[in-house]
């Protein structure tokens, strides 16, 4: 599983084992850099594969959606730091070198960041709300079918699967808050705790349990 914790305003998750937790595609309310320590990881996005290998950084914006396939053949070691900033709009590969300027520049602006934490709200965009597909798709004068098909060409997942992300998200912000696991399941609309931490274990590779222990 992964392991989380939180450092001010940066969270940071590490890895390590043969094979690393394969992840459902999902995407982050703030900006991922992954650090390869060792083997080699594989990101999947709508823009093709990035293959990042041991003492590289991988840099994936906030808001795009991504998956890692890796090899099981060799051990692996990964640390991932979340983290609002902006490299742009790709993902790409940086060289180690990059780090200390970048660790140091996101260290300056602690304060800054944490002022700029969402407060685990669900966007209020029709996509993130509870008005059916279908209606959306009426109100924007297409087919359900064009309309998901638009959508995810635009933000890289299907609307019914962008709305659970929107509330995984969330849910996750609330859970590093402090707020119990009940409240945050009922809040967010998951059945349960037990659906909110099988879709949570999915996405994230870890419990809500384990999360919040680390990040509170």
């Amino acid at each position: 599983m992964w392991n989380y914790r939180r450092v001010g305003a940066i969270e940071l998750a590490s890895c390590a084992g043969n094979a690393l937790p394969d992840l459902r595609l999902h995407f982050h309310e703030t900006a991922q850099l992954c650090l390869v320590q060792s083997g080699k990881r594989r990101a999947e996005t709508r823009y093709g594969i990035v293959e990042v290998t041991a003492g590289e950084w991988l840099y994936l914006p906030a808001g795009l959606p991504h998956r890692f396939t890796d090899s099981a053949s060799a051990e692996g070691r990964c640390l991932n730091v979340y983290a609002h900033l902006d490299l742009g709009a790709y993902p790409r590969c940086l060289p180690i070198e990059r780090l200390p300027p970048l660790m140091q520049s996101l260290a300056l602006s602690g304060s800054s960041l944490a002022g700029s934490e969402r407060s685990g709200r669900q966007g209020t965009g029709p996509e993130n709300g509870t008005l059916p597909i279908q209606a959306l798709a009426r109100a924007a004068g297409v087919s359900r079918e064009h309309f998901s098909r638009t959508f995810v060409q635009q933000h890289g997942l299907p609307p019914h699967r962008y709305r659970i992300m929107c509330r995984l998200n969330a849910a996750r912000q609330a859970i590093a808050r402090g707020h119990s696991l009940a409240d945050v399941a009922a809040r967010f609309d998951f059945a349960d705790q037990s659906h909110l931490g099988r879709l949570f274990r999915q996405t994230f590779g870890t419990t809500p349990g384990a999360y919040r222990k680390g990040c509170c």
